[in-house]
């Protein structure tokens, strides 16, 4: 994903054996480090800039590669999947700051793509619930705080699933969603902290 020789040809070669493209989806992300403190500050910028490269580059990239595709189709559709992360103030600095970049990037790909009829949206899911996921080994090793976060940030009272959110982007990737370009979309069930994780907080006086 991080190598644009490699991720441009992966998408001739899916191109080639689909007989051309008229949809994509970014769906790569990850992170890089994690928050200002703590970290040297030699560091820190290397640690947001590969984490802007994962999650912001292969989506440009993607796109970049995969546009002269979706023009020889008549046009199409894009998602980026970002995250609620990008959204709110949450810790791993880096990955939040770099979803947010990567929701800034569908917008505005949704405006320098108009002219040539491709759509590009972004979907930004909330915490999801996935065997042998992340949150399925917090919940197991630490089932209080797991808990007592899931009764009081989700008012559904469960996570999501992956397939909340693969309905929504099938959406928006339809003619369907045809007048719908440069939005995100939150998939989080009303979540409010994105994350178990706190910033530290000043103690008084």
């Amino acid at each position: 994903m991080t190598d644009a020789a490699a991720l441009t040809a992966a998408v001739d070669s899916a191109a080639d054996r689909l007989g051309g493209l008229d949809h994509v989806v970014a769906n790569a992300g990850g992170a890089v480090g994690g928050d200002l403190l703590g970290a040297h500050p030699a560091e820190v910028a290397a640690n947001l800039a590969a984490t802007l490269v994962l999650n912001v580059g292969h989506a440009a990239t993607l796109m970049s590669a995969a546009v002269p595709h979706l023009i020889a189709a008549g046009g199409g559709s894009a998602v980026f999947v970002a995250s609620v992360s990008g959204m709110r103030a949450t810790p791993r600095t880096s990955y939040a700051t770099a979803k947010a970049a990567e929701i800034a990037l569908a917008a505005n790909l949704a405006h320098e793509l108009a002219a040539q009829s491709i759509r590009v949206n972004a979907v930004s899911p909330g915490s999801l619930l996935i065997d042998g996921g992340g949150w399925d080994e917090f919940r197991r090793v630490h089932p209080d705080n797991y808990e007592r976060w899931r009764a009081a940030e989700f008012p559904w009272g469960r996570l999501g699933t992956a397939d909340e959110v693969a309905d929504v982007v099938a959406f928006l990737l339809s003619d369907r969603a045809s007048w719908v370009t440069g939005v995100n979309v939150a998939v989080d069930g009303g979540q409010g902290r994105p994350s178990v994780r706190i910033f530290p907080r000043r103690e008084p006086g």
